[in-house]
């Protein structure tokens, strides 16, 4: 054994560095890796991660060829049980990734048969049927075990040897469900000091660097902002000032997405060049807080086109926000003085562009509709989701019977092209008798529709200014069972608008569009990403298509 552990020491020490999958260069010290495949991935700049997310066989296939090791596998892959690179007695490295052994024996094993033990099946489950658990990571796993075409991975020893036994005893509907194609996991700080996922703020490429200047207290929900980048070429002293030079002449255009809501249309904003070489700025403008990703292609003279991204965390409203003008807004016209409830009332809306001073045309298409208009009473109990025509003059128009008297909160869900969605909020009076309906805003986390009934609930709890996954399970009120049987509607598997108690914070989301979502609702279950600005209530609608009529679940949550 002494002899071993020495021998390990020197193939240890001889194994070449970890490349890039994107880039084929040296991994940076304080890169974030990412899992793929049951193996750890790092990069040479923040810019790589999301160019590999994209494509990952392709990268790996192409450092593979180039004869370059860019993963090293979390598993013995002879054992299949989780081993700590520490505790290796040698490795091997094959087709790119690199394999730990913990004994001599798995080593020659695998030396004599790299193609079978290095086999990746074309189906994961990122869940234990024997624990009954999901995984939530490939380093999470204790091994796992391949069946009919899937990989999976076991939450604790002691599974992996029942469920080989007798696969099938433990594949029930449930696991079956978490069977999806591979895609590489959320992101994972290599260090404590390793930069966040949600920000990256200056990236390297190649032999260039940008840097966003977010301002020092942040980014803001609801306001129109310049923000300036800066681009240097890092081969290049700055003669007058400190640092490198500054790039200049370089034709960008942006593109602006909200990752964790799914759907959004994405913005296009402007970016010009400053009165500086190598400064540009940015037009840009958030609906709401959250994390939003901005990529740009730069053109560089002399050097061609680069991509690069960069990822900022926005903060929500500021308290004056009121105050704060924004570049558009909703005006209601031609409201009839004399509104009455019970009575069809025609509603028209413009959407004015507030800095030209003219009313928007051009919009893009989310979720199917150019505009999603949302209706509420002011105490919030009464709500519906229309879609309004838009005539010639840009005037959206729609008849609307108010069930009573009262104010009513207009919501106008837009995305002017290339400007990305935004919630646009009016006011009408109504005439007639006072609501019939219960005016309290009392709390409530069951509601049912039509039949359908659904129970909201979280992952975690929710805590102000930051991500939430809410989640509704739907079950058929009559029989109890998971109403596994919904449709989409609008071009999601559903809909959640989160209202704030003062009306004026408002939140439109739907369940992600990948594999692990899709097998969710099969199940009756949906997830949605929210976000919860602001102490106090809230009232949240669901919306469903089952069984041919579209339900609407209203629940009612109190966040501290």
């Amino acid at each position: 054994m002494i002899t071993i552990i020495a021998l390990s020491a020197v193939l240890l020490g001889q194994a070449q560095s970890l490349k890039c999958p994107v880039m084929g260069g040296a991994v940076a010290s304080n890169t974030t890796f990412v899992e793929y495949q049951g193996a750890q991935f790092g990069f040479c700049c923040p810019g790589c991660e999301g160019n590999f997310a994209k494509a990952p066989d392709k990268f790996i296939e192409t450092q593979k060829k180039a004869g370059n090791t860019i993963g090293s596998f979390f598993f013995d892959p002879v054992t299949r049980k989780r081993i700590e690179p520490n505790k290796a007695v040698s490795t091997k490295d094959h087709n790119g990734i690199r394999y730990y052994f913990a004994s001599a024996d798995s080593a020659t094993a695998f030396a004599k048969s790299p193609s079978q033990f290095s086999a990746v099946p074309k189906n994961e489950a990122l869940y234990c049927p024997v624990g009954k658990e999901a995984v939530s990571a490939y380093a999470k796993a204790s091994d796992y075990v391949d069946f009919d075409g899937v990989r999976w991975y076991m939450c604790c020893e002691g599974c992996g040897d029942p469920f080989e036994k007798n696969p099938r005893k433990y594949l029930t509907a449930a696991a079956l469900a978490y069977v999806k194609v591979p895609s590489v996991l959320k992101q994972r700080a290599s260090t404590p000091e390793a930069p966040s996922a949600d920000t990256v703020t200056k990236v390297k490429f190649e032999k260039f660097q940008a840097e966003l200047r977010v301002p020092e207290d942040g980014l803001f929900a609801g306001e129109e902002i310049d923000v300036e980048f800066r681009v240097v070429d890092t081969t290049s002293k700055d003669p007058i000032e400190e640092g490198f030079k500054g790039v200049g002449g370089i034709s960008a255009t942006a593109v602006m997405t909200m990752p964790s809501m799914q759907g959004m249309p994405e913005a296009k904003p402007n970016v010009h060049r400053e009165g500086v070489p190598g400064d540009y700025g940015i037009e840009l403008y958030f609906p709401h807080g959250g994390d939003y990703k901005i990529d740009l292609a730069l053109d560089i003279p002399g050097e061609g086109k680069k991509t690069i991204s960069f990822l900022v965390d926005v903060k929500d409203e500021r308290p004056a926000n009121a105050s704060r003008p924004q570049p558009y807004r909703l005006d209601v016209v031609d409201w009839p003085t004399h509104a009455m409830a019970g009575q069809p009332t025609k509603l028209r809306m413009r959407v004015i562009d507030v800095k030209a001073g003219t009313t928007q045309r051009d919009f893009d298409i989310a979720h199917e509709k150019l505009f999603h208009l949302l209706i509420a009473s002011r105490d919030l109990n009464w709500f519906i989701h229309e879609h309004p025509e838009m005539t010639e003059d840009g005037t959206w128009e729609i008849p609307i019977t108010f069930p009573a008297g009262g104010d009513y909160w207009v919501y106008g869900d837009v995305a002017p092209t290339g400007k990305g969605s935004r919630v646009l909020i009016a006011k009408v009076s109504v005439h007639g008798d006072k609501p019939t309906w219960d005016t309290k805003l009392t709390l409530t986390r069951t509601a049912q529709d039509g039949g359908l009934r659904g129970e909201l609930g979280t992952l975690e709890p929710i805590e102000v200014g930051k991500k939430a996954i809410v989640e509704v399970k739907l079950f058929d009120d009559k029989s109890g069972a998971p109403a596994t049987d919904t449709v989409k509607w609008l071009g999601a598997a559903g809909h959640m608008m989160i209202f704030h108690q003062d009306g004026q914070t408002v939140v439109h989301s739907h369940p992600a569009e990948d594999s692990e979502s899709e097998a969710l609702v099969k199940r009756g279950v949906m997830r949605f990403t929210g976000r919860f600005p602001k102490p106090g209530l809230y009232k949240v609608y669901a919306q469903f298509d089952w069984r041919g009529s579209v339900r609407t679940l209203g629940f009612a949550i109190e966040v501290k």
